[in-house]
């Protein structure tokens, strides 16, 4: 079991990064890219939302729980025009209610998959058929660090970006 590390510019550890890619792509069930980060799962949140908005965006965010405030932290960070759709604790929010929210400027929409602060599981393909038929040109990004897994396409169809983490810090 002992040996030396594999430096990470070598041969050796190119192949083994990108046999883990390959894997994890099977994993979770995408032909997508995947992305590693060496980060909590926090940094996936805040590289997913430096990332694909600018200061001034709108962004919607739906929040049933500590983590989806987390986002709403993020947005109002990175200088978005935070809207929000909430829950309370325990529960998810209402579909309709999230039709209503989206504007025709709304760049993102930023949700938990499930959101571990209460156990309550969010339904990530409702919010993806909402933001499909509404015609906006937002893109959907779910935190999935509590729920993601073999066959995560199947209940997670729509979202246009997932973060997840290998551990749980807080």
């Amino acid at each position: 079991m002992a040996a030396a590390d594999i430096h990470h510019r070598t041969p050796e550890f190119r192949a083994l990064f990108l046999k883990v890619l390959r894997d994890l792509k099977t994993f979770v069930g995408t032909k997508n890219d995947v992305v590693l980060l060496s980060s909590s799962g926090t940094g996936a949140m805040e590289a997913s939302v430096s990332n694909l908005t600018s200061p001034g965006d709108r962004v919607l965010v739906l929040t049933a729980g500590k983590f989806g405030e987390r986002w709403v932290s993020l947005g109002k960070a990175f200088g978005c025009d935070v809207d929000v759709v909430s829950a309370p604790y325990g529960q998810t929010f209402d579909l309709e209610e999230v039709r209503r929210a989206l504007k025709i400027e709304t760049r993102a929409v930023f949700m938990q998959a499930t959101e571990s602060s209460t156990g309550v599981r969010h339904c990530v393909p409702g919010v993806a058929e909402v933001l499909k038929q509404s015609g906006k040109d937002a893109v959907l990004v779910v935190d999935a660090i509590t729920g993601l897994g073999p066959r995560t396409s199947i209940w997670m169809p729509g979202a246009s970006t997932c973060s997840s983490a290998d551990r749980r810090r807080r």
